[in-house]
């Protein structure tokens, strides 16, 4: 068992590295290019960890492994999405001489692509340690942000699978602990290969829609690489709101979001011209009604409060709309004064989320739906006679009785969760934090969105911290996936 976390993990470090690397060699051109001597600290730190990590991750992989059951599988994958922000957060509170609990924070945020962020120019809650705003931390580190949100967009399994992993049977049980189930080929190592080519062709699209849109070439990258991984990291401190007054560039950005959010499926079926297969996509036709349905409610509700009314101007309620539900976080505005009503909407579609087979967070669009029919089926139980057995299916799916438990047990344990971190916050700190915006910042971070009501900051106490990194590492993999792992742990002891 050893042998095959040793070699899976070592597989996962090295191609997590690659941020380090990518950031590093481009903190470094910065600087041999001149005029950037501030980067060459950074660009050093982050260039010798990487190196170091690949090393690290090339001794792992030298014990050699044997195919994985799928038990194994899932501790594996939970091990390496705990592993990989750690080891991320040392190189960069080094390089920006943080503390560690707030590069951790960041760490997390940017690999389970959250996208809440520490770096609000304030002391940090430990010892007092300044930590900088978003806007004056050097390229070099926003480039590793940016860099780590697009890779753990994909997934760091998938990103392992599709650049190292051999196929084989292990491939099939990571691929499935990571929470995926859907395939675009029977092979699985294919299948990861061509999600990776459709995810590059997205991001692609996208930084030409924000170039075009009126954002620079390097910031239209960026934002491109952080929306299509629904992952949210901005290289300003006002998130989008730096280009508020920019209107195509929001349109853009959330159409860019949207794309993320949306399954890899769809984007197959569409590169591949068969357009008639989007007909059938149920989750698709659900994620646009949910989404019209939301922004007419957030503008009833923006009209009739007259202080919203007058502090949010209509293009910025769509556009958190929009944020939420596609799990993205770009921001475009201060959500601390908006109407609770609101935030209790963006929570609702943070915890929703994306679409199942999409770099979207949340329990998820077809999640809700098999929910939704399974109680309807009930329902129709009910009032027929005995021996009755309705037609299950919903769209391509059947939902025989494993899929439907699978369904609700993640549900069940998603919500559970937020609920159990929701009163841990509010008891540890009465009268800190109002008890809409702890609602909202967790749902925010468990349903990997990014969005902040101002929780999230370098000032905020440790054990805030602290439940909001648990709270984003267990919407990551839904929450079951730790359990089963906790089980797996104990049964072996």
């Amino acid at each position: 068992m050893l042998k095959k976390i040793a070699y899976y993990s070592g597989l996962a470090i090295i191609a997590s590295s690659f941020s380090l690397l990518g950031s590093g060699a481009y903190g470094l051109y910065l600087y041999l290019a001149g005029n950037a001597a501030r980067e060459l600290y950074p660009a050093s730190v982050m260039t010798i960890f990487g190196g170091f990590y690949i090393i690290a991750g090339y001794l792992l992989t030298r014990a050699g492994t044997e195919p994985l059951k799928m038990r194994e599988a899932v501790a594996v994958t939970v091990l390496v999405w705990l592993l990989v922000p750690a080891l991320d957060a040392i190189p960069f509170a080094i390089a920006l001489k943080i503390p560690f609990v707030d590069s951790l924070f960041e760490s997390v945020s940017g690999w389970t692509t959250t996208g809440l962020t520490i770096l609000s120019g304030q002391p940090s809650s430990w010892h007092h340690v300044y930590v900088p705003e978003v806007s004056a931390i050097p390229d070099t580190l926003k480039v590793w942000r940016t860099l780590m949100q697009w890779e753990g967009g994909l997934g760091i399994v998938i990103f392992t699978i599709a650049l190292l992993a051999p196929p084989g049977v292990s491939v099939a049980m990571l691929y499935l602990a990571e929470g995926k189930f859907e395939r675009l080929e029977a092979s699985l190592k294919r299948s990861a290969i061509k999600m990776g080519a459709i995810y590059i062709i997205l991001t692609v699209i996208g930084a030409l829609l924000l170039f075009l849109a009126g954002m620079p070439v390097g910031d239209a990258i960026q934002h491109s690489m952080t929306g299509i991984a629904t992952a949210g990291f901005s290289t300003h401190t006002e998130s989008l709101g730096y280009y508020l007054n920019n209107t195509w560039v929001l349109v853009a950005s959330a159409i860019v979001m949207f794309l993320g959010a949306v399954s890899f499926a769809d984007h197959y079926a569409v590169l591949t011209g068969k357009f008639r297969s989007l007909k059938n996509s149920i989750e698709l036709h659900a994620q646009l009604v949910i989404l019209a349905l939301s922004v007419l409610f957030s503008y009833y509700i923006w009209w009739r409060d007259p202080s919203f009314h007058h502090t949010f101007r209509p293009i910025q309620v769509w556009y958190h709309v929009v944020s939420a539900f596609a799990t993205a976080g770009f921001q475009a505005g201060d959500l601390h004064n908006t109407s609770e009503s609101y935030k209790i909407i963006l929570a609702i579609l943070s915890i929703i989320g994306g679409s199942a087979f999409s770099t979207a967070g949340g329990i998820k669009v077809l999640r809700l739906l098999i929910s939704l029919k399974s109680i309807s089926y009930e329902a129709d139980l009910v009032v027929h006679a005995r021996g009755y057995m309705p037609r299950r299916r919903l769209g391509n799916y059947t939902l025989d009785e494993d899929l439907v438990r699978r369904t609700l047990a993640t549900v069940t344990a998603f919500i559970l969760t937020y609920t159990s971190l929701v009163v841990l916050m509010a008891a540890v700190y009465p009268g800190m934090y109002d008890l809409g915006d702890i609602m909202f910042e967790i749902a925010s971070a468990m349903g990997n969105v990014g969005l902040s009501a101002g929780i999230s900051a370098a000032a905020a106490p440790v054990g805030a911290k602290l439940i909001l990194i648990a709270a984003m590492l267990l919407g990551r993999l839904e929450v079951v996936a730790y359990i089963a792992t906790l089980r797996f742990v104990f049964r072996r002891r």
